[in-house]
C-alpha cells in the first residue's frame, strides 16, 4: 500500500487505517472513526456480546485464465450479525473482486472464513465475459453474468458493474447484451452476503 493513501486516525486505539478499514461514527454530532476491530468491539460491547475478533492475513487465488488475485479479509458486526468480506485492492483501494458472508456473533469465525474463502475459490474460478479484438468484452456462450453494481467514479448517478473482478461501464454492458436484441432476460438482485 503506497504510503500517500488518506489514513484515519481511531477514535479508540490511535493508530492510522486507511478508510476502507474502519468505520465513522456519529456521536453527539460529531463523527469519530474507529478501525474495524476497535468498532467491533464497541459494537459487542453496546449488545452484551462475547465476541472475540480474529485478524484474517490476506489470501491470493487464481482465477479462471491463471491471474493471481489478493484478497483482503474484514470482519464487521452489524447488530447481532457479523460480516467477512474478502475484497481486492487496485491502486491502494477497494475495487475487483469483492465477496461477503454473514453469520451471527456467536457463530465460529473460522467456520465463517472457511465459508467466506470457499466462495471466492469458487467465484473467482467461473469466467463470465471474454474480451473480443473488434467489441471488447462479450458475454461467453453460458449466457450468464454475475457480478456486482458499485458507482461509476467517471459519471454521477450511473452505475457501474464488476464483472470477473473487471469494472464495466453501464454503457459498455448495455453494449455487450446489445447482441441478445429480441431475447428475454431475467435481473435477480440480491444481498451481497448470498450465493445464487
Amino acid at each position: 500500500m503506497s504510503d500517500n493513501f488518506e489514513k484515519f486516525t481511531c477514535f479508540s486505539c490511535g493508530e492510522k487505517f486507511p478508510g476502507y478499514e474502519g468505520v465513522s461514527l456519529q456521536d453527539d454530532g460529531e463523527s469519530n472513526f474507529y478501525c474495524n476491530s476497535c468498532y467491533n468491539q464497541e459494537i459487542s460491547e453496546m449488545y452484551g456480546f462475547d465476541f472475540t475478533d480474529i485478524s484474517f492475513h490476506p489470501v491470493t487465488f487464481s482465477d479462471s485464465e491463471g491471474i493471481k488475485h489478493t484478497f483482503h479479509i474484514s470482519t464487521r458486526i452489524f447488530g447481532p450479525h457479523v460480516t467477512l468480506e474478502a475484497y481486492e485492492l487496485i491502486d491502494d483501494s477497494p475495487g475487483g473482486y469483492s465477496f461477503s458472508v454473514m453469520g451471527d456473533v456467536e457463530d465460529d469465525l473460522i467456520g465463517l472464513f472457511t465459508k467466506l474463502i470457499d466462495r471466492v475459490q469458487r467465484q473467482v474460478s467461473m469466467k463470465h465475459i471474454e474480451i473480443s479484438d473488434s467489441y471488447g468484452y462479450t458475454i461467453n456462450d453460458n449466457d450468464t453474468v454475475r457480478g456486482y453494481i458499485t458507482d461509476d467514479p467517471e459519471i454521477d448517478l450511473f452505475p457501474c458493474v464488476v464483472i470477473d473482478g473487471k469494472e464495466i461501464s453501464w454503457e459498455e454492458f448495455g453494449r455487450m447484451i446489445m447482441v441478445y436484441n429480441g431475447f428475454n432476460f431475467k435481473m435477480e438482485i440480491f444481498d451481497k452476503t448470498e450465493e445464487r
